[in-house]
């Protein structure tokens, strides 16, 4: 939904501001117990780490901005979450 609809839940297609959306999403989910959100997006970023061989405390928005400006990293982050979740 937020890939198809950023405006609504971001105002605008942003990395950073997806990035922060997804902490505070995060941090609600533990909050409220819910493994399966929170393991899901740890799984997915340490494939992230893997498939781009980080090997830093890097983040997947750290490597993406440095790479892409912040409308195409938000892209690019999707295109990677996609292909994911195609193989998980």
């Amino acid at each position: 939904m937020i890939k198809q609809h950023s405006g609504a839940f971001l105002g605008e297609k942003s990395a950073l501001k997806l990035k922060s959306f997804l902490d505070g999403f995060e941090y609600a989910m533990i909050l409220c117990n819910n493994e399966g959100f929170t393991e899901s997006y740890a799984d997915f970023k340490k494939w992230f780490e893997i498939k781009h061989n980080i090997r830093t405390t890097e983040s997947w928005y750290d490597y993406l901005i440095r790479h892409y400006d912040d409308v195409k990293a938000f892209d690019v982050f999707f295109s990677e979450a996609e292909e994911f979740y195609k193989l998980n």
